[in-house]
């Protein structure tokens, strides 16, 4: 025999009004955190953070010796420093960090190209397949230090809320180094005046940087190279970033700053310098610290499961 529960009219409308507002409480909640800044909801990720390994198989050239700046434990080459210069559009330099996640590039000799792993990955951003690989999530804190710098055209306030970008059309340096920065360059020319920069770590900690557009006489009357001294920066860009200065350093992202380059009387156009920090910090007293590889595997199957959520997503489209 079934025993049959007949509800009552009245309480039927009721659960059916409680479904309908249920669905609204949620559908608004969705609709709020959406148009909140990332900031606001305690995630600080860095520029290109966003751009989708999709984009970055086919937008930026992983090429040597990148993969062996971020994988010390390649064979055959050792690199402490690797600069970029560029003068066109399109590049997510961002798409380098790529390269701390195991699997996702195939590195041989002068040769890395995605795998079948990152082919997968479909719209899985930067910052999420680091998220989702312990051994990656493991090196932004702690492991062999890579400061990037990129000085491109642009202001800071154009990237927002760790979206992917490319860099604008113009002159642009993009820059690798794991040993201790120390040096300063006048490579950047655009017409009779030149963007001096200089990346160094001071006496009492921290990493400076300094920028400033100077005409061509503006040079060491020693050495005839560029000027390391702050003073003569003066009305240009001095910062310090010490280790607390950092945005960023979890949920995927590496820790970062931006900086613009003041304009002054002979600047041309906007400038801004990109900076990243991977590992242990730049400049940081006793940084040579260890790592246990062994508390730190390889999520492979997180990422496996990342690309096949995406084929899934995919196909019900």
């Amino acid at each position: 025999s079934r025993l049959l529960v007949k509800s009552r009219p009245g309480f039927s409308a009721a659960l059916h009004l409680f479904g309908h507002l249920l669905h609204l409480a949620m559908a608004l909640r969705t609709a709020v955190y959406a148009s909140l800044p990332l900031t606001l909801l305690g995630v600080d990720l860095a520029p290109g953070c966003g751009c989708e390994v999709s984009h970055c198989c086919q937008a930026f050239d992983n090429s040597y010796p990148l993969p062996y700046i971020f994988n010390s434990s390649l064979p055959g080459f050792s690199s402490t420093r690797n600069i970029v210069p560029r003068d066109s559009a399109g590049y997510s330099a961002a798409c380098s960090f790529l390269n701390l996640v195991p699997g996702v590039f195939d590195t041989e000799g002068n040769t890395s190209l995605c795998s079948d792993l990152a082919k997968g990955m479909g719209s899985t951003t930067v910052c999420e397949a680091i998220a989702a690989s312990a051994e990656a999530s493991g090196q932004l804190q702690t492991r062999r230090s890579v400061l990037s710098t990129f000085l491109e055209p642009g202001a800071c306030a154009e990237l927002q809320d760790g979206a992917c970008y490319e860099s604008r059309e113009g002159n642009a340096v993009y820059s690798w180094d794991t040993s201790e920065p120390s040096w300063c360059w006048k490579g950047l020319t655009l017409g009779a005046n030149k963007l001096q920069w200089s990346m160094t770590c001071p006496e009492e900690g921290g990493l400076r940087i300094l920028a400033k557009w100077m005409d061509d006489n503006a040079t060491n009357g020693e050495s005839g190279g560029c000027l390391t001294n702050p003073v003569d920066y003066a009305g240009g860009l001095q910062a310090s970033v010490r280790a607390d200065d950092w945005n960023g350093g979890s949920d995927g992202s590496p820790r970062w700053r931006c900086f613009d380059v003041p304009r002054g009387d002979i600047g041309s156009s906007d400038y801004r310098i990109l900076a990243y920090s991977v590992g242990d910090l730049p400049c940081a007293v006793g940084s040579n610290m260890t790592f246990d590889s062994s508390s730190a595997g390889t999520s492979l199957s997180a990422l496996a499961g990342i690309a096949v959520a995406a084929a899934a997503v995919g196909a019900t489209v």
